[in-house]
């Protein structure tokens, strides 16, 4: 297809994909001559990634650049990619490395310690969660999210909330069948930019469900309790 069809089905002014083009985020079409070159599904596909990364994460271009080599970057597994796109789209801000799952770099705060909110102990909330996944039987394969679930309940800790290994497993099993229905339709058999796009759409859409819902049932419950007290 032209550029001008290109343009029309993805919905993206032909000057942006000039411009994705000429950064490398969007990989050249075939030159028929000079001035002409025609472009393949494989150019809707990654408009489509770059498209909901700008207007929905408001991600920056350098942090797409990096995305996109990875996805071009055949020594990346795709399971290495989905990772990189789950922390893309939880830590949007956040530059990562590929082929990693490292902790991510902690933000500086310019308060004092003695202005610092109280932790719990992190090794016993990590030691918690690598206990929930063993008696659940999952594999841990993202040392990002184990360490995310572990500063959760360290800090619920120190705002005297019980936590232990059986409110991870708690919360698991809550998540686990919606979890499963969400990964089913990413496979093998989609173009990388279509694993990218489903991982992240799928992450972003699903945790502002769960943040809203969680919104919902405290609230609910909240004014149950003061019925039943009244």
């Amino acid at each position: 297809m032209k550029l001008s069809e290109l343009a029309r089905r993805t919905e993206v002014s032909p000057a942006s994909i000039k411009y994705y083009l000429r950064l490398g985020v969007l990989n050249p079409g075939l030159k028929r001559n000079a001035t002409t070159a025609t472009y393949t599904e494989a150019h809707v596909h990654r408009l489509a990634l770059i498209t909901w990364l700008r207007r929905e994460l408001d991600l920056p271009l350098a942090a797409i650049t990096d995305l996109t080599s990875a996805i071009d970057d055949e020594t990346v597994s795709n399971l290495e990619l989905m990772g990189l796109c789950q922390r893309t789209a939880n830590h949007p801000g956040v530059a990562d490395t590929v082929g990693t799952d490292a902790a991510d770099p902690p933000v500086s705060d310019t308060r004092s310690s003695s202005e610092q909110p109280p932790r719990g102990d992190a090794d016993d909330s990590d030691a918690a969660v690598r206990s929930a996944l063993a008696a659940l039987d999952w594999p841990d394969v993202s040392p990002t999210s184990r360490t995310a679930v572990a500063t959760a309940l360290a800090d619920l800790a120190a705002a005297g909330y019980t936590v232990d290994a059986d409110t991870v497993l708690l919360h698991a099993r809550a998540l686990e069948e919606i979890a499963r229905t969400n990964t089913l339709p990413i496979s093998d058999d989609l173009t990388r930019d279509e694993i990218a796009l489903a991982v992240i759409r799928g992450i972003t859409l699903h945790n502002r469900l769960l943040v809203s819902m969680s919104g919902l049932v405290h609230a609910a419950m909240s004014a149950q309790a003061r019925r039943q007290g009244g």
